[in-house]
Parts: structure tokens; sequence; C-alpha cells
């Protein structure tokens, strides 16, 4: 009969002894912080509890190192699991500051069921995906403990349209592009073009606030060679602009204006790019032809 021969279990290693121990140290202290929580949770000494949690969830913070991983994976189960149980879970999710962001994407950017443990929540994770969201300029997300997680946006203004060589998108005053979608509500605002013409767009509009004549005919504007600025009118004409002293052109173009109704005529080009004359030429045959120039005004050839 062959003997039999005896081995003994492998010898457990020094990563598995130090996660054993640390683990059999903790988790006993949380069921007992448990049972103590409930009685002051009883008793409404909120404060008190939400300290402890604290704590707890500072030692379970110790597991971040790479050799106690298995452990901390486990320390952090039992704790989520033990606040939970005392009523630190998602009950409602409250959000301030959305308008147009989309209530579907935003809960899924959340990605936080309801009655889940409201410390497993990473906040980190889920500020980047909200922050993500198109319309989203920024978000701030806070556990409003014991049971509430609550989510303020700071959304972005529609200010223009951009259209490049194959699609439109709307723009906020900063260039930074929001929405290929839906932009039909949009069609009253302002389309710019031309490369670079996005980060420009606002100081065109704020220059063009002391002229509304011009600022409320407008439709478009084109950046032109990226030197300056050709105005598209709601009528089918235009305004070239010059590379500087835009204000001293824009100020001729008013007294014109003034003089003779030029912003008026349909299909007409007017070219401020001289700085001692306005030129004139008819966009297409419907055109209407200018005035001959006053003494007193600025020099206009057609």
């Amino acid at each position: 009969m062959p003997a039999v021969k005896q081995t003994k279990p492998p010898k457990p290693s020094l990563k598995n002894r130090i996660s054993d121990t640390l683990i059999s140290i903790l988790v006993t202290p949380l069921n007992l912080m448990a049972i103590g929580l409930r009685v002051l949770w009883s008793g409404r000494k909120l404060r008190l509890a939400s300290l402890a949690l604290v704590c707890a969830a500072v030692v379970a913070s110790v597991f971040r190192f790479d050799m106690l991983t298995p452990a901390a994976e486990i320390v952090r189960e039992k704790t989520h699991a033990v606040t939970r149980a005392m009523g630190f879970e998602i009950n409602d999710i409250t959000v301030e500051g959305r308008k147009r962001t989309q209530a579907a994407d935003l809960l899924s950017a959340i990605d936080a069921q309801q009655g889940g443990a409201i410390f497993a929540l990473d906040l980190d994770e889920m500020h980047a995906r909200i922050e993500a969201l198109p319309w989203v300029k920024q978000a701030v997300v806070l556990r409003r403990l014991p049971n509430i997680l609550h989510v303020k946006l700071t959304e972005r203004e529609p200010f223009a349209l951009y259209q490049d060589d194959r699609h439109k998108s709307l723009i906020d005053r900063n260039g930074v592009a929001i929405t290929r979608q839906h932009l039909r509500a949009f069609e009253h605002l302002p389309t710019f073009s031309g490369e670079g013409s996005t980060l420009r767009a606002s100081d065109l509009m704020d220059q063009l606030k002391a002229y509304p004549v011009l600022r409320n005919r407008m439709v478009a504007a084109h950046w032109t060679g990226g030197r300056r600025w050709t105005v598209r009118l709601d009528h089918g004409g235009k305004v070239l602009l010059p590379e500087g002293n835009i204000e001293g052109a824009l100020n001729r173009l008013m007294q014109l204006e003034k003089d003779r109704r030029i912003l008026a005529v349909e299909n007409q080009a007017i070219d401020l790019r001289l700085p001692d004359r306005v030129l004139l030429r008819p966009e297409s045959k419907r055109s209407s032809k200018t005035l001959p120039p006053k003494a007193n005004s600025a020099k206009v050839t057609s």
C-alpha cells in the first residue's frame, strides 16, 4: 500500500496576511459603529452621526495604496452598505439652472440610481460627465446629506451661428460650439463664417452696438482673408469694412445713412475700405441707384 504523504497548506503571502488583518480590525468596528449610529440617529443627533461617518470615510481612504486594493474594496463596500442601511441613500436628485440641457442627457450623465448609497458616488467622474454635455458651461455636484444629490448648472448662452464649408453650428460668446442640432429656433441670430471668425465675433457685435441701424439689418458677417469683415444685410446688400479704424468707417456710413438712407438700398455693396471715400456698386441687376454726393458729405462713388 503506497504511503500517504501529508502536505502542508501553502503559507499565505505577506500581502494577504496584512490585508486580512486590516479587514478583521476594521470590519468589526464598522459593525459596532453602525449599531451606535442607529442609536444616535434614533435620537436625531445628526451632527454626531455625520462626524462618525466622515471618520469612517477617512479610514477607508487609507486603503488607496496598491498593495491594499483588495482590502480597500471590501471595506468600501461594507462602509457603503452600513451607511445606506442608516438612511444615507439617494432618495432625490435636485437640479438648479437647467434651461436647455435635455433632462434625459443630464440623468444619463449623473448615472445615479435611486436608493443607492450616497457615499458610493464618484463626484469627480460625475462632474466630468456633466460638463461634457453640449449646453453645460460649468457644473457643481454636491451631496446634501442624508439623501439628496444636488446638481447646479451654468449653461452656455447662444450668441450666434457659425457656418463652415459643410456644417452650421450654434456658438456661445467665446466662440465655443454648442450644438449642430435643432438650430431653427436660433435662425434670428447672425451667422459668422471665415477661419478665425468665431474668436472675433463678439468684438464685432460689441462695436455694432453703437450703430443699431446697421446692427438691425445685419444677418451675417464673413471674416475675409484673416484681415477684415464683410457684413451681409437682410435685403441682399453688404458692407465691406476696412482692416483698421472700423469706428471711423462706420461713422462715415452713419452720416451717409442719415443723409441718403443708403442702407435701405437693396442688393448694394457699400465699400468702406478707402479712408477718403465710399464706393457703391450693385450686387445684382435689381440694385437701386444711389444719389450723387452732397457737397458737405463724404465722397460717394458709384
